[in-house]
């Protein structure tokens, strides 16, 4: 029986429902021309939850088969706006005139020999792609920490590369972290044990990130004295240098002992709580503690489900940490691409360490234009000037993407009848008997939501 078919005798779907999509339809095409338009920002994240919210909601009572045409029509859509973003995103060049990233890149290629630029770009795709490997194993270990296990390639790779597609063109958390979440727990049907494993991903990919900046500052130095000299206070260097090791160094220090010794943040969780009470009277600063103590406790728990594992966390976050240098490294080979051959690989590598940790805070789809900004104003001396140091974050997202945009492909092929070749839980193969046969299996953020608020344990002060 055709889709069309199936969706008539099906019913037709309510007007309400009708209607929201329609509107969600309105705000879609809206965010379609903020994209050719260039002008990614807050409006433009605003139309693209509106949108998303209300498709989701209105398909809801819509028939089966009409709701299988209309996914994949929004998945056509979201393709293509996605794609139109990314190349007519605007970065500033010499002179200070603002072109389109695809124009920008069309101008340096004419300039830099050909050859020399998609060599370079080859190699920084593919040691992105290690990267994206190495962050998917440390996924797999934890999952396996729990008692679940997924094969690697077909489905713990796949869902990565998928969840980097949806993330390219939403907030982060919506895209990698929630659809693997999302993946691992659909299939195994152990939410709590899932949402463990990626509460202790998150505490040891930022670490991964910490260590990379920590180990890389005594070489990459120059960065540091660039940036106080430019802002006139070349004094300053070595305390932002003692600034940027105490953060980054106390973080990592912090995960690695809880790693090894629980116990230890056990301690340092009273601690906390003690001079949170002390400082009850003191406006804000109780919030500030206990939001600390929260945070410890999180950590506490995932470290204790993984107790006598300590070998596997280990590797965990060593794949963390390769996986974060890989990306820095990137950064390096796209300077090479624009023909930037002064380049010096050490600074590189840890201004751009610095540049991703201020990404994945920037309020921006993706990192856009927060990307290219700190590169400017950490590199642009290391670069040769503002514009190469622009072009070079712009070609260092763009490669990351081409290494792994092609996970928009495994997206179609999730379909309602998808399983992956087997999904062990403490040993035994699962039968998948909970997913239910009306669900077409796409990714929902809500129902996400709704998981992750139900089996997720509440914080305790």
């Amino acid at each position: 029986m055709s889709a069309a078919g199936s969706g008539s005798q099906e019913g037709a779907p309510p007007p309400v429902s009708l209607l929201l999509i329609a509107l969600a339809a309105a705000a879609f095409a809206g965010l379609g021309w903020l994209a050719w338009a260039g002008t990614l920002g807050f409006k433009a994240l605003g139309l693209l939850l509106v949108s998303v919210g209300l498709y989701f909601v209105g398909r809801r009572k819509v028939g089966k088969g009409l709701r299988g045409q209309l996914d994949m029509v929004a998945k056509v859509l979201f393709t293509v706006v996605g794609g139109v973003a990314l190349l007519r995103h605007p970065i500033e060049v010499e002179g200070g005139a603002k072109l389109p990233v695809y124009e920008a890149i069309s101008a340096y290629i004419d300039q830099v020999d050909s050859s020399t630029f998609f060599f370079y770009a080859f190699i920084a795709m593919a040691v992105k792609f290690v990267g994206v490997i190495s962050s998917a194993f440390a996924w797999h270990l934890l999952l396996v920490g729990q008692g679940i296990r997924y094969p690697f390639w077909s489905k713990i790779m796949t869902a990565f590369l998928i969840g980097r597609f949806i993330g390219t063109f939403m907030p982060s958390t919506i895209g990698l972290d929630g659809y693997t979440l999302y993946e691992a727990g659909r299939y195994s049907n152990q939410w709590p044990r899932a949402i463990t494993a990626k509460a202790l991903e998150k505490f040891i990919g930022i670490t991964g990130l910490f260590l990379g900046m920590v180990l890389t500052m005594p070489f990459g130095y120059s960065v540091i004295v660039d940036v106080t000299s430019a802002a006139g206070k070349p004094e300053s260097a070595p305390l932002l240098a003692g600034v940027i090791t105490a953060v980054a160094g106390g973080i990592s220090a912090v995960v690695v002992i809880g790693l090894i010794f629980p116990g230890a943040i056990i301690f340092v969780m009273n601690l906390v709580g003690r001079v949170a009470e002390a400082l009850a009277g003191v406006p804000g600063i109780k919030k500030i503690a206990n939001r600390a103590l929260g945070l410890l406790l999180g950590f506490t728990e995932a470290v204790g489900a993984y107790r006598g594992q300590l070998g596997l966390l280990m590797t965990a976050l060593v794949s963390k940490f390769i996986t974060h240098f890989t990306t820095a490294v990137v950064y390096y080979f796209t300077a090479l691409a624009i023909g930037v051959t002064t380049a010096k690989f050490w600074p590189i590598v840890f201004g751009s360490t610095i540049q991703i940790l201020a990404t994945i805070f920037a309020p921006t789809i993706a990192g856009e234009g927060a990307r290219e900004a700190f590169q400017a104003i950490l590199l642009s001396k290391e670069l040769g000037g503002v514009a190469q140091a622009v072009l070079s974050g712009a070609l260092g997202f763009l490669a990351a993407e081409a290494a792994t945009l092609w996970g928009g492909a495994f997206l179609w092929t999730r379909v309602a009848g998808w399983r992956p070749a087997f999904a062990l839980v403490d040993g035994k193969q699962v039968d998948y008997a909970w997913i239910n046969d009306d669900e077409d299996g796409s990714f929902d953020a809500e129902k996400l939501a709704r998981a992750q608020a139900e089996h997720a344990a509440p914080p305790k002060a």
